[in-house]
């Protein structure tokens, strides 16, 4: 099965980009290996596709299809839109109104390309990695709350202090709004999206635009909100990954570029 894999899509932070230069460098190189042999690759993330642009520019990173947003916005290599599905403007204000009040240290409204990512400026003064968050959102997002609001939503999401608060805050969510949006944890993160929208189903409108077989599909994740493409497709976890990941994966690689080796 693993000689028939024609493209392979993988999470971004914890999987593909794990803090770790030589792990990077092994996975760009992998990556161009693959892509040379005529075969797909794609990032799937709950980043958008503004941030993303900016690990290309800083990293190097390359990639023929993104899932950006948890799956709410799809473009390929060029940014060409493929898809984007945007919550209702009134149901976004009502949830920014509840996160107002529960959020931690980050509040995000993304339109894909742009959008308000506020960072308290206590938290960007904490350590190292958070100063560099701040800094670079500060040159990527210029929208204010309101403006944000005022054009497409494609997720919200906010930052909380830790797991079990996380967990806390997405049932809050789900209870009242349930019908209406998904809600993931990436890491701390809360992301919420439109209903029916997840990673999964971003990669099912790449294979689409690819002319991809789905029995031909490898994808590998860390996290929560990798699940959805697991399941879904031949789904691999990386050691570093959360026990629920793992336990519905297929196997566990050591990294994207052993994975892609797996399968070349």
């Amino acid at each position: 099965m693993l000689n028939n894999i024609k493209l392979i899509a993988s999470d971004y932070d914890k999987t593909f980009h794990r803090n770790n230069q030589l792990d990077l460098k092994k996975n760009l190189i992998a990556v161009e290996n693959w892509r040379n042999k005529g075969n797909i690759f794609a990032i799937s993330t709950g980043r958008d596709v503004a941030s993303m642009l900016h690990e290309k520019k800083i990293r190097n990173i390359d990639y023929d299809y993104l899932v950006s947003l948890n799956g709410s916005f799809i473009v390929d290599g060029k940014n060409n839109i493929l898809f984007k599905q945007a919550l209702d403007n009134a149901l976004a204000r009502e949830l920014v109104e509840m996160l107002k009040e529960k959020f931690g240290d980050e509040l995000i409204i993304s339109n894909g390309f742009d959008g308000c990512n506020m960072t308290s400026k206590k938290a960007s003064l904490s350590n190292e990695i958070s100063r560099e968050v701040y800094e670079r959102n500060a040159k990527i997002y210029s929208k204010t709350i309101e403006t944000a609001l005022d054009g497409e939503v494609l997720l919200i999401g906010c930052l909380n202090d830790n797991f079990e608060k996380a967990k806390i805050l997405k049932e809050e969510i789900l209870l009242k709004y349930e019908s209406e949006v998904e809600v993931f944890i990436n890491l701390n993160y809360i992301n919420i999206v439109p209903k029916g929208i997840s990673k999964a189903s971003g990669l099912d409108i790449i294979i689409e635009h690819s002319k991809a077989d789905k029995y031909c599909v490898s994808v590998i994740g860390d996290d929560l909100n990798d699940i959805p493409m697991l399941e879904k497709y031949n789904g691999y976890a990386v050691n570093n990954a959360k026990e629920e990941v793992k336990a519905v994966s297929l196997k566990i690689y050591n990294s994207v570029s052993d994975l892609i080796s797996a399968v070349s």
